[in-house]
């Protein structure tokens, strides 16, 4: 039904005739129409995003199109929705006559008889599972894109300290999901539970998912080593959609320009021409990306971090870094820039109760310059630390990519994406306590939450480690990163009987990485005895 639904006077019998004469189970419905929303945003689970209009939309079009007798009232897709289940919907904005000043609300959108059986259920796939969730929640809310388009913490490290087992139930911090795809390339037979409460970084695990169980390894590399996919609009309808829920699905169609743009969002930088525009360049780290440079380009160290990335040899790369960049980069000029808790946080995700965390310890100067001296002093930025080299180069190279993106392991993930009877992902969009609360007693091995705890006040961390106490099994552990060399929820753990071992601590003035970041100071395992 195309533009009618919106013209029939009758439309709850044509509705009715409708879905008494689609062929059951198999038969779907597809509709693409002009609506305007009720006057409250939809608060079911997994909700309609993007469907709301604000009083002026709603008014305006409401009548504007009842003049030609077209009638956008919300009952009638109301009642669509009342009889059919969603199968697949966008809900997008047609931006007329004057770009994005003039915006029409519209909706493509697929159905399926409500006494059939799913064709397909938007949050169940082969080898992993959406779970349900409110967008309407205040927690969801506030997260208009993902804050890290990367994952920022080395999976090796973890892996080495996980000790993987197959069967293990691990729970872990989505980010942007390459520590999981890790995991699970590592070790057969594992559970993996991902946990974000900003729905965001779930859509991207999510897509990256969906492209491995559905797209050839050059559509995979050019989307997620590169950053960049032509005719990911295309590609997104015909290919990943049916494995997307509804609502990454609307999350992805909304922001084609991702992986399709040649322009930048802020004209400083495009005026500038600094940088490349792809997924990297996006969300919160992708500003920060940008900044760093722009930053360098001003510093006069952005050619010589180029060669850095593309030194040939461990030795190349010292000399440049000690003689041309250290100096410039360690600036209080850059150091000043950092120390701002506005700016670490818009930049690099730093709250303030890490920011406070790391002052209590030291200063901003002893602290990059511990994170940064060791990482060009020992890593191979070039070959064996993809980390940084995204950081100068905006993209991965085929000889320096995370494991997930390389040939063989695409092909292992591949398998277990369109297998359930393998590894499984079950992607939560909440709190980490909402989450642990849900289990079982005794279900969960192990727990990966990053640096997450820095963020949390004493009641906030209490509760936490209460839940994780609840939901390990006994002899499970639980790893995490911290800003401090000695956080000081480290004594809640043990009050709450965890036995807590440092795995690793940076000292000031090092030249040892503790791993290929080297952005913490420090990585505990708390275990549950």
């Amino acid at each position: 039904m195309s533009y009618s639904l919106s013209m029939i006077d009758n439309f709850y019998t044509a509705v009715d005739t409708i879905s008494k004469l689609l062929v059951p189970v198999t038969g779907i419905l597809g509709v693409a129409d002009f609506y305007v929303s009720d006057s409250c945003a939809a608060s079911t689970i997994f909700s309609k995003p993007g469907y709301h209009c604000n009083w002026f939309t709603r008014m305006f079009w409401l009548h504007w199109f009842e003049l030609d007798h077209v009638y956008l009232h919300p009952s009638r897709r109301n009642y669509l929705e009342h009889a059919f289940s969603p199968v697949k919907a966008f809900n997008g904005r047609n931006h007329f006559v004057i770009p994005y000043l003039v915006q029409i609300p519209y909706y493509v959108w697929i159905g399926k008889r409500q006494s059939a059986q799913p064709l397909t259920d938007s949050s169940k796939q082969s080898g992993w599972t959406r779970l349900p969730y409110n967008p309407a929640k205040p927690e969801h809310t506030q997260f208009s894109t993902y804050i890290y388009g990367f994952t920022w913490e080395d999976p090796q490290a973890d892996i080495t300290a996980l000790d993987l087992q197959s069967g293990d139930n691990i729970m872990v911090i989505t980010s942007a999901g390459d520590n999981a795809l890790a995991y699970a390339a590592h070790t057969n037979g594992l559970t993996i539970h991902c946990v974000d409460m900003n729905p965001c970084q779930n859509h991207l695990l999510e897509l990256k998912l969906a492209a491995l169980s559905t797209l050839d390894y050059s559509q995979f590399w050019s989307m997620f080593g590169v950053g960049r996919l032509p005719n990911f609009k295309k590609v997104l309808d015909t290919e990943l959609s049916a494995e997307l829920s509804l609502p990454a699905y609307q999350y992805w169609r909304s922001h084609l320009d991702t992986f399709t743009s040649n322009t930048s969002n802020s004209l400083l930088i495009s005026l500038m021409s600094l940088g490349r525009h792809n997924l990297y360049t996006t969300g919160y780290s992708g500003l920060a990306l940008r900044c760093l440079a722009v930053v360098t380009k001003l510093l006069g160290v952005s050619k010589d971090l180029k060669q850095i990335s593309g030194a040939s040899s461990l030795t190349d790369q010292i000399k440049i870094w000690c003689s041309r960049v250290s100096h410039n980069l360690l600036s209080s000029t850059s150091i000043h820039i950092l120390d701002n808790p506005l700016a670490i946080w818009r930049l690099m995700g730093v709250p303030s109760n890490q920011l406070k965390m790391l002052h209590d310890e030291g200063s901003m100067s002893q602290y990059v310059r511990d994170t940064l001296d060791p990482v060009f002093l020992s890593t191979h930025i070039s070959t064996n630390n993809y980390f940084y080299r995204m950081l100068i180069c905006q993209q991965y190279s085929q000889t320096c990519c995370p494991d997930y993106l390389t040939k063989p392991v695409f092909g292992k993930l591949q398998e277990i994406a369109r297998n359930t009877q393998d590894t499984t992902f079950n992607i939560h969009t909440a709190t980490i306590v909402d989450t642990l609360q849900k289990m079982r007693p005794g279900e969960l091995s192990k727990a990966v939450i990053m640096d997450h705890m820095d963020w949390c006040t004493p009641d906030e961390a209490d509760a936490e480690i209460d839940a994780l106490k609840t939901a390990l099994k006994q002899g499970g552990f639980v790893l995490w990163r911290s800003a401090a060399r000695i956080p000081w929820y480290v004594a809640n753990f043990k009050a709450l009987g965890f036995k807590v071992e440092a795995i690793s601590v940076r000292q000031p003035n090092t030249q040892t990485a503790l791993d290929r970041v080297n952005m913490y100071a420090s990585f505990y395992k708390a275990t549950k005895p």
